[in-house]
């Protein structure tokens, strides 16, 4: 994700104690454990008001004994109205489950180690107009399009224990493993669907979307949009914007490419042989990354090109979260740089391209110290709730966590530096890594020692 331009990101949780109570039997700090292997079927429908029903059936196999699923609801952060479970089924017979607080349900599943298991949940709710809804605007309806990020219950990630977290108004909630998912989704007349993964349309109004390896399901619906289409390499971009935003539209194409060309040269090609890039309305957030799916925020498209170097990072930011957060997963709530400030160093790598780099690096420069002199007592290590009101939050981890890696980069050399990145990406593809699981390979392929760069920069 790309923090809007001017305002802050502020965690939920202002300190630990009262509220953290409500979750202990759901926290867990470490996410090193190989994924489970899921397959999601939706059957998700949208009506014209606003409306939103479906089922979720997910399928996998138990690593523990389970006596109940702990699924997550983000969107219920705004109110129960605008998502909730209405009922639950494990192998067509119906079972007990409770609202722990809205945005998490505990069904019971009586699941041994290794057991296959079949659960379905059945789910209903409202989505609310942009100009109603709180957050960035990731789950609400124009008059143009309707954002339905999360619109789904999705399983909380197990490792030893179920991984809950309060959702924080500010900063990225999700933490999920992938999965296969295949969708039947039904939306009023004059809307198409924008998905990761393919969508195919089955008959007017009704789509069928398939994807393999989502961490999660991004989607949403456009209306009176025009999109325009390029390659970079093996994937197929598209970009879509309303007839307004044409030139803006034309730009976030040509940053797509290149930024996925960029990055291709170093880490190998992205694996989604598709990426769509939309415009959409959006509040303090430029872009949201999702497998396949980039969310723009349609203001920076209105004042195209008034500031082209924030224009561009919003785009060359999310395209590398197709890298770190869709491919490597990790903990978005305890450790956010280990997919943000990777993701804004990769960003770097466009600018590098286009004989910017300097540029970008004075950008970081200016933005950390404004986030230290914010933030006194924050690392680019911290959680989200070591942030009290936002403070400081882009600047110290983002732009921080960025110039960390700059310096990893020049003490190790480019060789041995993208050599580690490659590695990282092809031993924790469709996984959770850690902090911890980054820092030692870089140290593992290494010429020199990076401790000390360690213990300046992340305080660990």
């Amino acid at each position: 994700m790309v923090p809007a331009a001017t305002g802050s990101r502020v965690p939920f949780r202002q300190g630990p104690g009262v509220l953290l109570a409500l979750w202990v039997v759901l926290l867990t700090i470490s996410l090193s454990g190989a994924a489970a292997s899921l397959r999601y079927e939706l059957a998700v429908a949208i009506a014209p008001g606003g409306e939103i029903s479906g089922e979720a059936t997910v399928h996998g196999t138990a690593p523990a004994d389970w006596p109940e699923a702990v699924f997550r609801l983000y969107p219920a952060v705004h109110g129960a109205e605008c998502l909730a479970v209405t009922g639950a089924w494990v192998g067509g017979t119906e079972v007990a489950w409770e609202s722990i607080e809205p945005t998490t349900v505990a069904v019971s599943l009586a699941a041994n180690t290794g057991d296959p298991f079949s659960l379905t949940v059945r789910f209903a709710g409202r989505i609310p107009e942009f100009a109603h809804t709180g957050g960035y605007g990731a789950y609400a309806r124009s008059d143009h399009a309707i954002v339905l990020s999360q619109a789904y219950p999705i399983l909380a990630p197990w490792d030893g224990s179920w991984v809950a977290y309060p959702v924080l108004p500010w900063g990225d909630a999700v933490v999920a493993e992938v999965a296969a998912y295949v969708v039947d989704l039904t939306v009023p007349s004059g809307w198409i669907p924008i998905a990761s993964g393919t969508e195919t349309e089955v008959s007017p109004g009704r789509y069928r979307i398939e994807g393999e390896n989502l961490r999660e399901l991004g989607l949403v619906l456009v209306h009176g949009y025009e999109v325009q289409t390029a390659s970079a390499g093996p994937v197929e971009v598209r970009s879509f914007f309303r007839p307004a935003h044409a030139s803006a539209g034309r730009a976030a194409l040509e940053i797509t490419v290149k930024a996925i060309d960029a990055y291709g040269r170093r880490f190998g090609p992205p694996s989604f042989p598709q990426l769509d890039v939309v415009s959409v309305p959006l509040r303090l957030a430029a872009g949201i990354e999702y497998p396949g799916l980039i969310l723009a925020g349609e203001s920076y498209y209105s004042r195209y090109p008034s500031d082209p170097l924030f224009f561009a990072m919003i785009f060359a930011h999310e395209v590398a979260h197709q890298w770190w957060y869709a491919e490597v997963g990790s903990d978005q709530v305890a450790e956010p740089w280990v997919d943000e400030a990777l993701a804004t160093y990769t960003s770097g790598l466009y600018f590098e391209s286009e004989g910017r780099f300097s540029e970008i690096l004075r950008y970081w420069e200016t933005s950390y110290a404004q986030g230290r002199a914010r933030n006194k007592d924050a690392r680019i290590a911290s959680p989200l709730w070591d942030f009290p009101g936002g403070d400081g939050y882009g600047g110290i981890v983002y732009s921080g966590g960025a110039l960390f890696f700059h310096a990893v980069r020049e003490r190790m050399g480019d060789d041995a530096f993208f050599h580690a990145l490659r590695c990282y990406r092809d031993e924790f593809r469709w996984r959770m890594a850690s902090g911890a699981d980054l820092l030692a390979l870089l140290a593992r392929e290494s010429p020199c020692p990076l401790h000390d760069l360690v213990a300046a920069w992340l305080g660990l």
